[in-house]
């Protein structure tokens, strides 16, 4: 499977990534609100301080009837709007756009009488003209005091250092937060990836609780009492699904052992009446094929029985079980011109199930090699640590075209020399009930080598 199928198949990883981006939207969203409000606090205080500075003015301003409009403000106050470059401004102008007073000559002369005539109500500036650092901000708009006329105040101050710093720390928020974003946006998707995968937590285990449900352990059902709500439909239809699967795996090895069962019978009497005939049988051959089918029809009976009956579950050390069998069989072996050699370890090689049913698997596979090695040579069984047992022969070793298809029922390439494809796959039945697995290899020396592997205890 390609990495990207792998990252992207995941429905764990899709809704990290989902959150995730959900979550960067937001902050986006956010950072954008944040980043505009920021952007106005300069503007904002510097309304405010305008806003500030003509209600002053407005408050002080005072004329008399045909006279030139004066203002009374303290001392200290009047002091900010004189000088040779005064930071604070104001002006004065009618209805007709003359201007009849000014706080200062020298701005008057700097920012022109035209301008001054023109300045809108509203604020504006001379950033264009002058930067922001060294720019005048305007508010204007008309007097709002008693008996004062038909008049148009204008104010304004130079760009303070307040202004400079507050820009300056609009420009650190902003570049801090966005700084701060790239692992922040890391931390949220490893926090997501980790929250998505504790709750997919059910899912793997209903997965891995299907999983053993099959024709090797088919009374197996998932749990639903500790599945989350939105599982636990799933669940019973699956569990409903194993039962009619269990159902028809009963009734099918049912009807082989009692088919296998009744054909024994028939089958032994035919025996007996060849055996006891006084007169021989025209075809010598016949009696080695009824004692084939003997053998055929018990390999089916045992492949059935397998699957039915419980096996009791006890302490097994392969060595013992690999040695009685290997003694058992080693006469069969030097009856057809062959041997076979016996090593283990001297730890014991522990595991858990039925050892009649352990030796009845490695009997088959050691009768298996004994059928493909070449006559004088040996079959070797070897116990090996953790918990396996190995077999291996001389033959010709394992067709690949033949490898996928080892364990299968009735597979057989010794047709012809009696065999019925079912040994092998009582022994993957037998591997299958204690939890294990057959491994067929070829070795380098030639022959094949089948190992079986045990849980450890």
């Amino acid at each position: 499977m390609r990495l990207s199928e792998r990252l992207f198949g995941s429905i764990g990883i899709r809704l990290s990534i989902q959150l995730s981006l959900l979550f960067i939207l937001f902050a986006a969203a956010c950072a954008v609100l944040i980043g505009y409000q920021l952007s106005n606090i300069d503007e904002t205080a510097r309304s405010l301080r305008l806003q500030r500075q003509a209600r002053e003015i407005g408050q002080a301003l005072h004329v008399a009837s045909g006279a030139i409009p004066t203002e009374e403000l303290p001392a200290e106050r009047m002091a900010r709007y004189q000088g040779e470059a005064p930071a604070f401004f104001y002006a004065v102008r009618d209805g007709a756009g003359d201007l009849l007073a000014t706080s200062s000559k020298t701005l008057q002369d700097k920012f022109g009488a035209q301008f001054l005539r023109q300045v809108a109500r509203g604020e504006t500036d001379t950033e264009a003209k002058d930067g922001s650092d060294n720019a005048f901000y305007f508010l204007a708009g008309p007097v709002d005091a008693p008996g004062v006329g038909d008049l148009f105040l204008i104010v304004g101050q130079h760009a303070s250092e307040t202004d400079v710093l507050l820009r300056d720390v609009e420009w650190r928020l902003l570049s801090g937060t966005a700084l701060a974003a790239i692992p922040l946006c890391l931390i949220v998707f490893a926090a997501s990836l980790t929250i998505v995968r504790f709750g997919f937590a059910p899912v793997r285990r209903l997965s891995q609780e299907a999983d053993r449900i099959g024709p090797g352990d088919p009374a197996a059902r998932i749990a639903e009492a500790d599945l989350p709500v939105e599982l636990r439909g799933l669940a019973e239809a699956a569990n409903a699904a194993a039962g009619r699967l269990q159902q028809a795996i009963t009734s099918q090895r049912r009807f082989t052992a009692d088919t296998a069962h009744q054909l024994l019978t028939p089958l032994a009497l035919l025996s007996a009446r060849i055996e006891q005939s006084a007169v021989p049988h025209p075809d010598p051959g016949l009696r080695g094929d009824i004692v084939r089918m003997q053998n055929l029809v018990r390999q089916l009976l045992n492949l059935s029985r397998l699957a039915v009956v419980p096996r009791p579950q006890e302490k097994v050390d392969l060595r013992t079980v690999a040695k009685d069998v290997v003694t058992a069989m080693a006469p069969l072996a030097i009856a057809e011109g062959k041997s076979l050699s016996y090593e283990a370890c001297e730890t014991p090689c522990l595991t858990t199930g039925d050892a009649s049913a352990i030796g009845e698997a490695l009997a088959n596979v050691i009768r298996n090699g004994l059928r493909h090695t070449a006559p004088g040579t040996c079959v070797d069984i070897a116990v090996e640590q953790p918990a396996s047992i190995t077999v291996a022969d001389k033959g010709d070793g394992i067709a690949e075209a033949h490898r996928q298809r080892l364990l299968e029922p009735f597979f057989t390439t010794e047709a012809d020399r009696g065999g019925s494809g079912l040994g092998l796959a009582i022994v993957d039945e037998i591997m299958r009930q204690h939890g294990g697995a057959v491994e067929a290899e070829n070795c380098p020396e030639g022959g094949a080598l089948f190992r079986l592997r045990f849980k450890k205890t």
